[in-house]
């Protein structure tokens, strides 16, 4: 199709840079541009109506207002007009012009760059990427179209919407992630720059000013939650690896359980570091397996204790799950004899007792006194039997509630035995293992 009329809805940053790039590329073309800060003159702003009757229209607009503008433009678009996408996320926009443009013709792009990447580089867009997600123009029309942005300098690239939002996350987003970091931190140019500092703020600089992209993008973005996650994560990591020569040189090894304060993973832990004559050591109570042998892997722990079997409840099976997962090198294999209590809080009697929690194991190992004894009782199982007790002294945890666990979780969280030694079998052993990286 010949090109006559290209429609700009939206004239923001971005809506402006693609004037200028129009004026530069195909200076025959009439612009018309429809912005709501911007009254229609006849010669550069328009009437929505007028813009989206254009041969081309590109909506430029935020991605929280892409559903809002495609629903008024469509019903004033002539049938053969291309309406073209240049949002930032594809999975979003690409949905709504299937769900709402059916039998349009229409292309999804993502221009992988900005106003300050082209002020940057002097107008030099050789090597700039516009990737393309999704269209409905004949085979003829987008190779045509294709053709003519390599010629003047882009580099067309194709993939699916799902591909583009999953490296977008990881890419566009943690940049913007680290430059509000950077920017609200206050960290600035100096002097004495390195090389590689003078890169990271020529990518600071590029998005620090855009925040409501930032936001819409983590809004709109499914895939941006995880990198957040895992950026946290790493935080985490790097601070221990930063802290990890000082904690090694003061407190000896490094020993993580799966298990709170008053844990029988720590008293697991405490009893492998006497036996192996360990004296100087720092127990992380990182409370799951998954925990622990995550924390290995980083190397915030020289060595982990989680429970692998237990004599009356059998596997473990968040550490068989954890193992499967995770790489780590098997130190020990060791036993200690588990003695569970129920524990309420002070002035609670039987009677009172509505609930009762713990882990599933602890639940397990007492099925037959649970059976037996309390009857009509509600069952719950918890992450950890120590961190049942910590939240039922700390209230986070009804009062009616009594929690199976450790006497030295009693003894930590100011809670009262009610009663002793409830497990099934008088001889209640739990196979731990110790591991490392």
């Amino acid at each position: 199709m010949q090109v006559k009329t290209i429609g700009i809805v939206g004239y923001g940053a971005f809506g402006t840079l693609v004037h200028t790039l129009i004026g530069r590329f195909a200076s025959d073309v009439i612009v018309k541009i429809h912005s709501h800060d911007k009254k229609p003159d006849g010669k550069t702003f328009f009437s929505l109506a007028e813009t989206a009757k254009s041969d081309v229209l590109i909506l430029a607009v935020p991605i929280s207002a892409f559903e809002e503008v495609l629903k008024k433009v469509l019903p004033l678009m002539r049938k053969d007009t291309v309406l073209v996408d240049v949002a930032t996320v594809k999975v979003h926009t690409v949905g709504l012009l299937k769900k709402l443009a059916k039998g349009r013709r229409y292309i999804a792009t993502h221009p992988v760059w900005g106003p300050e990447s082209y002020e940057k580089r002097g107008g030099d867009v050789r090597g700039f990427r516009i990737v393309v997600t999704a269209h409905t123009l004949s085979k003829s029309e987008y190779e045509l179209l294709c053709g003519t942005l390599k010629m003047c300098g882009f580099d067309v690239v194709e993939v699916d919407a799902k591909e583009h939002d999953q490296h977008l996350a990881e890419t566009l987003f943690l940049t913007h992630f680290i430059a509000q970091l950077i920017t609200r931190a206050g960290f600035e140019r100096t002097a004495v720059d390195t090389v590689s500092f003078g890169f990271l703020m020529n990518a600071v600089e590029s998005v620090q000013h855009d925040e409501k992209l930032f936001q819409d993008v983590f809004r709109f973005n499914p895939y941006c939650r995880e990198v957040l996650e895992r950026i946290n994560k790493a935080e985490t990591g790097v601070h221990s690896l930063l802290e990890s020569r000082t904690r090694e040189n003061r407190k000896g090894v490094r020993i993580g359980i799966s298990g709170a304060k008053g844990s029988f993973s720590e008293e697991a832990a405490r009893a492998y570091a006497k036996k192996t004559k360990v004296r100087r050591f720092s127990l992380d109570y990182l409370v799951s397996v998954e925990n622990v042998l995550s924390a290995l892997e980083q190397g915030t722990i020289d060595l982990g204790i989680f429970p692998i079997e237990n004599s009356t409840g059998g596997v473990v099976t968040e550490a068989i799950e954890g193992m499967a997962k995770h790489n780590f090198k098997l130190k020990k294999m060791f036993d200690i004899d588990i003695r569970q209590n129920l524990l309420v809080r002070n002035g609670v009697n039987r009677r009172s007792v509505k609930t009762i929690t713990s882990h599933e194991q602890a639940l397990r190992q007492c099925k037959g006194y649970l059976k037996k004894n309390w009857r009509g009782v509600k069952l719950k199982e918890y992450e950890d039997t120590a961190k049942a007790a910590e939240d039922l002294a700390s209230g986070k945890l009804p009062k009616s509630t009594a929690v199976i666990a450790s006497k030295a979780a009693a003894d930590i969280y100011k809670l009262r035995v009610l009663e002793a030694g409830v497990q099934d079998l008088k001889e209640n052993f739990t196979t731990f293992i110790a591991a490392a990286q």
